[in-house]
């Protein structure tokens, strides 16, 4: 089993951070957009990609876009309200992670959460041997879908 906490502490990171594209010049003028993006647009960015990866319905992409929103609100709540105590902000930032795991568990199907599990656990580089089984207790999971 895979601690918990550096990988929520991980997913609430990617979340509050703009993720670096590419090496290039063209890129990098990119990011620096990217980096002038309300939070606002980057929960409607999240929540898409989710859509389009996920198959949401409509009332799941309403669902999920108000979870990703109040999220990163709360994330930078925190982040300004303990800028001076970084442990109490870790702790913060790991029920904030752990709060909104649990909401797009009740979001999702079974299915949409299994393949949500394990494109986050990809993104965030867990090694595949180490990645939970979507498969387990969760049916239909996404081990054959790729």
């Amino acid at each position: 089993m895979i601690p918990m906490k550096p990988i929520l502490f991980a997913l609430l990171f990617a979340l509050a951070a703009p993720v670096a594209k590419a090496q290039t010049t063209a890129a990098a003028t990119q990011n620096s957009q990217a980096g002038a993006r309300t939070l606002e647009q980057r929960a409607q960015e999240i929540t898409a990609s989710m859509a389009k990866h996920l198959g949401l319905s409509p009332e799941q992409v309403k669902k999920v876009g108000a979870i990703n929103l109040a999220s990163m609100q709360h994330a930078e709540a925190a982040k300004k309200e303990y800028k001076a105590n970084p442990k109490k902000l870790v702790q913060q930032m790991d029920i904030i992670a752990q709060t909104r795991l649990s909401q797009i568990k009740e979001a999702l199907t079974p299915m949409q959460f299994a393949q949500y599990q394990q494109r986050r656990e990809e993104k965030m580089g867990v090694p595949r041997e180490a990645q939970s089984n979507p498969a387990s207790g969760q049916p239909g999971g996404y081990q054959n879908q790729n």
